[in-house]
């Protein structure tokens, strides 16, 4: 009778059992979400700075550690989350220590490391923590959560060892860390496929999480908008060309929107865990491609005058390559009605045809002025959306009749 009061006031996960495929997503989850927007404006913002290889792979790796934070904590919300106060201090509790860690990101590239090695190691913690804590409250799920936490322990010593060492050392420390946070999953493949079968259950991705990752992205999505509105800004005579390359700035962000949404919402991953592992995964490459792709915009704007690197050149057509190949590989894995296909399918051989064709471009940077390689690339991104579009009109208008 005791620990009666204690649950109603306090809250238990919820057990995996009843977890729903579908439902609203909460308000709480929306405000975890937009603390990740600052993380992801320091990457943006030094990209944008110094866009060199160096500060790119720097970037890609934090981005990679602070995604899976993300995904760990909507994915621990979407299984055993729900409105009680346990919930609510350790989503407040991941979100400072997110606020924290995007305070020490530029110290990584002014060659410090301590910071972000103290504050993600709270995050590790915390984590870890919530997914060991599961199976407090749920024998049954200690099965599952083993793998977890046994990975995300060492990764946590990894990263307090970093806070000791150099900085290249830490650098190695942190892409082991990470290595064991991403394999953890796929290591419990086996045993989560065997035992939910066991049970006459099948993991596959809920429609909410499918939903989750696509407001995701919409967040790092819009550092491409707010990258070409600092440009812009940043600018003191705004001629017209200025205006023009503003206009291809959101036109190329608006293109983009327009190709995931089209290739994958309003649709479900197909049934199985490795579906859903393929989902996250995809994401992983996509996002921080979007990542770049905004940094790189503020500085093509910016570089009017003066034209942009080759370098620069590159980590755009290199971002923008691999955003419109993880399309097209997310689209493999969702379940696809007849309407969608007959978007998705033209489009799909279509963007491995530019994929292709954006690659080549930088081979030919010489020839390219800022607004010529973005209205170049606007005009590519704006063909496959076209196609897209005049086959789904043609299907749904005009086949039947």
């Amino acid at each position: 009778m005791s620990k009666q009061p204690a649950k109603l006031w306090w809250g238990q996960p919820q057990n995996f059992n009843d977890r729903k495929n579908e439902r609203k997503i909460s308000w709480l989850e929306l405000f975890y979400d937009l603390v990740y927007v600052a993380a992801i404006s320091q990457l943006t913002h030094q990209i944008a700075t110094h866009p060199t290889w160096q500060t790119m792979g720097y970037s890609f790796l934090i981005f990679c550690l602070v995604f899976w934070s993300w995904v760990n904590g909507s994915q621990y919300y979407d299984l055993h989350g729900g409105d009680s106060i346990r919930t609510r201090i350790y989503t407040f509790l991941q979100m400072l220590a997110i606020a924290a860690v995007a305070i020490t990101i530029p110290d990584v590239f002014e060659g410090n490391q301590y910071g972000f090695a103290i504050t993600f190691a709270i995050i590790q913690f915390l984590i870890t923590y919530l997914w060991w804590s599961v199976g407090l409250y749920d024998p049954s799920h200690r099965v599952f959560n083993k793998f977890y936490t046994i990975n995300y322990s060492i990764a946590f010593i990894l990263l307090i060892i970093s806070v000791f060492t150099n900085q290249q050392t830490s650098i190695i420390l942190w892409i082991a860390t990470l290595i064991l946070n991403l394999t953890a999953p796929l290591i419990a493949t086996q045993t989560v496929v065997t035992v939910l079968k066991e049970r006459g259950q099948v993991f596959s991705a809920s429609a909410t999480i499918v939903e989750r990752f696509g407001q995701f992205t919409i967040i790092v999505l819009t550092e491409s908008i707010l990258s070409t509105v600092g440009g812009v800004a940043e600018l003191k005579n705004r001629h017209l060309d200025v205006w023009i390359v503003f206009i291809l700035g959101i036109l190329i962000a608006f293109l983009l929107w327009s190709l995931y949404f089209d290739m994958t919402s309003e649709q479900q991953t197909k049934k199985g865990y490795a579906y859903y592992q393929w989902l996250v995964f995809l994401h992983f490459p996509l996002l921080a491609g979007l990542s770049v792709l905004g940094a790189c915009l503020r500085v093509c704007i910016t570089s009017l005058a003066s034209g942009i690197s080759s370098a620069t050149q590159w980590m755009f057509c290199i971002s923008l390559a691999t955003i419109l190949l993880m399309i097209n590989g997310i689209t493999k894995i969702m379940e696809e009605d007849e309407d969608d296909r007959n978007y998705i399918r033209p489009v799909s051989r279509m963007l491995w045809l530019i994929s292709i064709f954006i690659l080549i471009i930088p081979m030919f940077g010489n020839y390219l002025t800022s607004f010529s390689f973005l209205a170049l690339i606007a005009i590519i991104l704006f063909i496959p959306v076209f196609i897209g579009i005049r086959s789904w009109v043609l299907f749904t208008f005009f086949s039947k009749g």
